[in-house]
């Protein structure tokens, strides 16, 4: 449940402190990466730390990435969180981590079996994650670079069918609230654009 809140600060943030964000990216990364470790170190053991070991932060982070992509080009909103997109991408990703590392760490102790559906996506996002950076996002042509991150969609829908499948009630509800309509609006844009090109 607590994924809505997250996604509507993050929301209210980008739209609001957007400059503030993409002035401030490097520090936020970093900050990221520290309090990544920390909830990662004190899983088990501080109960508060349990919603970003289970990576409700990091989730809301890319499902605002995602649903990005999927609004109308000229819309306000997307502007916006257009403008945040690559940072929210980057630290999302951070903030996911501990939530795969977590998973990954209690298979190797064998009290988990092995989740493919969430390990699979993990193991795609993190050639998008390095060349999310600028520095390494220079070395490809755009073409290149574009195809790549194509793969980012197949990341959603393993994720999507990985919540559905772990979930249990009330979380079920909310993340079928938050990926059905991604799926309609997306559908909906791709459709109108290769309906205009023909």
């Amino acid at each position: 449940m607590i994924t809505i809140p997250f996604i509507l600060i993050l929301s209210v943030l980008a739209i609001y402190k957007g400059n503030f964000i993409r002035k401030h990216n490097v520090k936020l990364y970093i900050g990221a990466i520290i309090f990544g470790i920390i909830v990662f170190a004190l899983r088990n053991k501080v109960q508060i730390t349990e919603p970003f070991n289970q990576g409700y932060l990091g989730l809301s982070f890319l499902y605002i990435v995602m649903m990005t992509g999927a609004l109308r080009n000229k819309s306000n909103l997307r502007k916006k969180l257009m403008s945040v997109r690559r940072e929210y991408s980057i630290i999302g990703f951070i903030l996911v981590s501990p939530h795969a590392l977590k998973y990954i760490v209690e298979f190797l102790q064998g009290v988990r079996s092995f989740e493919w559906l969430g390990v699979i996506p993990y193991a795609i996002m993190i050639p998008l994650f390095i060349t999310s950076f600028m520095i390494v996002r220079k070395k490809f042509s755009f073409a290149t670079w574009k195809k790549l991150q194509q793969f980012a969609y197949i990341v959603y829908i393993l994720i999507f069918v990985h919540l559905i499948i772990v979930a249990k009630m009330p979380n079920l509800l909310v993340y079928i609230v938050l990926f059905v309509p991604y799926i309609v609006v997306k559908l909906k844009k791709e459709y109108l654009i290769f309906k205009s090109k023909k």
